[in-house]
Parts: C-alpha cells; structure tokens; sequence
C-alpha cells in the first residue's frame, strides 16, 4: 500500500467516524412523532456501542468477519514498507495476547513477526524469547528451549532468553545444563532469588538424577551377570533350544538364548537358576483326551516326574476327569519331536534333566512339555496310532 492509499484511507475512516458521531447525536436529539418513545440510552450503552466501531475497539474476535475499516486498519498496521515496523506491530499483539492468557494467539502473533525478518538483532532476539515465554506457559517446553537457543544467537547476554533457557532446562530434566544457564544469570544478577532458588532446585534434582543412574547400572550389572550364568548353564548341559544350537560359545549366542527362553504364558514365569546352580524350569503338561492342561512355573530339573504326578494326581483327581482313570501309576508321558513328527515315551522315573538333555529333546518358548495318556485307553490308542503312520 503505497502513501497515497493510506492517506486516502485514513481519510475514509476519519469521515466514517464523524459521521458515525453526529449520527449518534442526532439520535439522541431527535424522535419520530410517528414512532413511539424509545427509551434513552444509558452512558454504559452507548459505550459499548462505541467499542463495536474500528475506532474504539481494544480486542478483535477472531471467529468473526472484520469490518472492512478494520481490515484496512489492519493493512495500515501490517504492511509498512520497514521489516523491523512489521514485526514490531505483530510482537505487540502478541505482548497483548500474552498479558490476557491467549497464549497461543501470542505465538502466532510472534510467529508472524519472526517471518518479517526484522534486521534488528536484538528484536529479533525479543520475539524469539517472547515465543518462548508463551510455548513455555502452554507446556511446550522444547520449543520453548529451542527459542531460547536461537534467541541467545541474535544476543548473546539477552537475559531473559537465558532466565527462560534454566528454567526449560529444569522441565526437560537437563540439570547439568540448568546449572549453567542459571550460573551466567548470576554472573549477571547475583541477588536473583529465584535464580537462586531454581538452581538449588536443579542441583537437587542433578544429585538424584546422579544417583539413581547409577542404581540402574548397578542393576543392569547384575542382570547382566545373571544372564550370562544361566545362559551358560543351559548350554553346559547341552539343552537344545528351538531355532538355535546352544553348543554355540555364549559370548556369540547370549542374547539369542536368552530370546529363545522368553515364555509366553501369561504368568511370565521363564527359567532361572537357583543359589545352588539347578535349573527352575516352567512346565506344560498336556491331556488330549480332555483338552486341558495344568502349568507348573517352577519345576526343578533334578525333580522326578513322579514326584510331581504323585502330587497333582494323588490325594485329589482333577474335575474333569469323570471316570477317575488319571491315576499315576496307570499315567503315561511323552514328548513330541516336532520335526521328525514322532512321539517319545519318558520314565516317570526320569528327572526333568535326563529328559531335556536327549537329543531329540527341543525347548520350544522356553517352557518343556509333556503328553499324558492313560495307559491302555481307547483314546490313548488311537491317539498313538496317529504318530505311527
């Protein structure tokens, strides 16, 4: 908009607002013989009738059309040929907004003179602290931080750029960094109280950070440690597991062992080594004829079969076992090869260890598992049958 527009334009709005005065003059001066009494407007009426015209009005609602004065109000405000007059215009809009808690109008606002490009440096620095300042109140606090950064590169002293960096810094729990921002305030202003306060705060909080850091490696040692003695167990005994050979050296294969006993029963119970150096493994046990199963989480390698069975199926019979047949003594286990689709018979004699040790014996999910038939069933027949084909 050249000189002559907005000369002319500020003479339209001039003539509009006189216009608009002695109209309102003129109404309160004048009646209607044929209209009935009006009653008169109060001062508190017409007032906010007078703040509804461009002249007056100290706040726009964005959700509405503007006046066509306001819009060229607007243009007068925002289209000056000075970058620097711009951007200074949107930054007072955003102060505006900021002081009534419109945050993220005010970011907007400072947003649109940051797109001026002013080539004042220290304006610049101002409307890249003030965004922050108003990111900051919204929660945003790494963008908040990231103004701060650019801020302090257009002024590098800018305190308010570096009062607004500590305190971002304490939000995102980068107390290290807290100190040093709230140091070089201090450099400045050693009295600040609240300088004072948040970096004792940061300091605080850095020490426990500190702390707990080295809990959680402490920790991580252990496990570490932990793993590593059971991984080495499982391959000492030659234990073969699903997808992977465990005579493989465990510096090479640690982490592939450890992923090929994860369980995935819901109780999350997986293997683990006991103080006296024996395997717990979690166990399945299978009853096909029934279409159940009983889970033991902990099943210790050097246990019998028998040891177990006597207990699950001695003093009190399942309830799904109606007929009463699944006694121990008349129990039989296998356990299946899936690759070379053949079922192999276990000794209730046998400790679990024997068992894992054979060769055709795989650790599928980290949890061993056994089939349980009754000894000379109908069923158990013809279920046998179906792996001798």
């Amino acid at each position: 908009m050249d000189d002559a527009s907005r000369l002319e334009l500020a003479e339209k709005l001039d003539s509009e607002l006189d216009e608009f005065i002695e109209q309102k003059i003129a109404e309160c001066q004048v009646k209607k013989a044929d209209e009935p009494e009006k009653p008169e407007q109060t001062l508190d009426e017409l007032i906010e009738e007078l703040k509804q015209h461009p002249a007056f009005m100290t706040e726009i609602d964005a959700t509405k059309p503007l006046h066509p004065a306001l819009e060229g109000l607007q243009a007068l405000k925002y289209e000056s040929d000075s970058n620097d007059d711009n951007a200074l215009s949107f930054k007072e809009d955003g102060n505006k907004n900021f002081e009534r808690g419109k945050y993220r109008w005010a970011i907007d606002n400072y947003t649109e003179g940051i797109k001026c490009r002013p080539v004042d440096r220290l304006l610049n620095a101002v409307l890249y602290t003030n965004r922050a300042a108003a990111n900051y109140r919204i929660g945003n606090f790494r963008s908040s931080m990231n103004d701060c950064v650019i801020a302090r590169k257009f002024k590098n002293d800018h305190l308010k750029a570096i009062v607004r960096g500590a305190m971002c810094s304490v939000e995102l729990k980068q107390y290290a960094d807290a100190l040093k921002w709230c140091d070089e305030v201090l450099a400045v202003t050693p009295t600040d109280k609240k300088i004072i306060e948040l970096r004792s705060k940061a300091d605080k909080l850095l020490r426990e950070q500190e702390r707990d850091k080295r809990r959680e490696m402490a920790k991580h040692r252990k496990t570490t440690a932990e793993e590593e003695k059971l991984v080495n167990a499982i391959q000492e005994r030659g234990i073969t597991l699903a997808g992977l050979s465990t005579h493989a050296p465990a510096s090479n294969s640690q982490l592939l062992v450890l992923q090929s006993i994860e369980s995935n029963h819901p109780s999350g119970a997986k293997v683990t080594l006991s103080d006296d150096g024996s395997l717990q493994w979690p166990v399945m046990f299978l009853y096909p004829e029934y279409a159940e199963s009983d889970f033991i989480n902990a099943f210790n390698e050097n246990s019998t079969f028998a040891d177990h069975l006597s207990l699950m199926f001695g003093a009190e019979l399942p309830p799904w076992d109606v007929e009463h047949k699944y006694l121990p003594d008349r129990l039989k286990l296998y356990y299946e090869n899936k690759d070379a689709e053949h079922l192999y018979e276990v000794k209730q004699t046998s400790t679990l260890l024997s068992t894992l040790k054979k060769k055709r014996y795989v650790v599928y999910g980290g949890t061993p598992c056994f089939i349980l038939l009754v000894t000379d069933s109908p069923f158990a027949k013809h279920f046998l049958a179906r792996y001798q084909r």
